[in-house]
């Protein structure tokens, strides 16, 4: 059996006739159950379609895209997979507004389970993710962080093994950004629960285990994150400056005002961080 919850093999996406652009090219990345990944990149890198092709929301153009072992292709139920395997949270928490935080997230159980399972399961869900006093709260009475709480409760109704959030806290600020991150690395540290989290905030990305870096549809590299200091020291090593100390610019140590030794001392450090990273 496939150690992978996760697979993709050279997996392309091309859009368009006349002047057809090629989302993914050529993609092939393995995650393993229990992971808690990133993927980054800028926009248009093709993080969402790689995304929207593992939660079997689009289909390849070729290519294969296989979760826990089975190809996509041969799925003869979509909705019962994007019900049972797969929870989705997006940067808008696309909750329906009429409904309650509660019936919210008994929505992906309809047709699945009786209505008391549905009311119990979706209690429980509220309380692990904080929000049991707010169960009967329509979303324009939450704060914008307490509604991604909500999406994050739905994408957890049917108990999948694997949840994919594209930019789940592009529309928060700061400090719920941090919250809604610290209750994903919970749910996957006491769950289990495998997280694939597309954003294009580094601060973000540090939060998970491993970081797939895009550019125009490929991967550029696969980054395994380390301690604070660790992926600061990345992060300075793929900067501007960072690239020009490791390039021995010569005027750079008039620049920074450092002796020689401490020059050779930075760019060892530096160095250091592009191999382990």
């Amino acid at each position: 059996m496939t150690p992978w919850l996760v697979e993709t093999i050279g997996l392309t996406r091309v859009f368009g006739d006349g002047a057809p652009i090629k989302a993914l090219d050529n993609v092939s990345i393995q995650i393993a159950s229990g992971e808690l990944v990133a993927v980054m990149g800028p926009s248009g890198s093709g993080k969402s379609t790689l995304l929207n092709q593992i939660g079997a929301l689009d289909q390849p153009t070729s290519g294969e895209v296989l979760v826990a072992g089975h190809s996509l292709r041969t799925l003869k139920d979509v909705d019962s997979f994007r019900a049972h395997t797969v929870g989705f949270i997006f940067q808008l928490h696309n909750l329906l507004p009429t409904l309650t935080a509660r019936e919210n997230v008994e929505v992906p159980m309809m047709g699945h389970q009786p209505a008391g399972a549905r009311r119990e399961r979706a209690d429980e869900l509220l309380e692990l993710v904080g929000l049991a006093d707010r169960k009967n709260h329509l979303p324009n009475q939450l704060s914008g962080g307490e509604r991604q709480r909500v999406a994050v409760a739905r994408a957890l109704a049917n108990n999948p093994p694997l949840v994919l959030a594209d930019e789940p806290t592009g529309s928060l600020d700061t400090q719920a950004g941090r919250s809604l991150m610290d209750l994903l690395k919970e749910l996957n540290r006491e769950h289990g629960t495998t997280f694939i989290v597309v954003t294009h905030d580094p601060a973000v990305a540090r939060q998970t285990q491993r970081v797939l870096v895009m550019e125009d549809g490929r991967i550029l590299r696969e980054d395994k994150v380390g301690s604070p200091l660790e992926e600061d020291l990345r992060l300075w090593r793929h900067s501007e400056l960072g690239e020009c100390i490791l390039a021995g610019d010569a005027n750079i140590q008039d620049k920074l005002t450092l002796s020689r030794s401490q020059l050779d001392a930075l760019r060892g450090v530096l160095s250091q961080a592009s191999r382990s990273g």
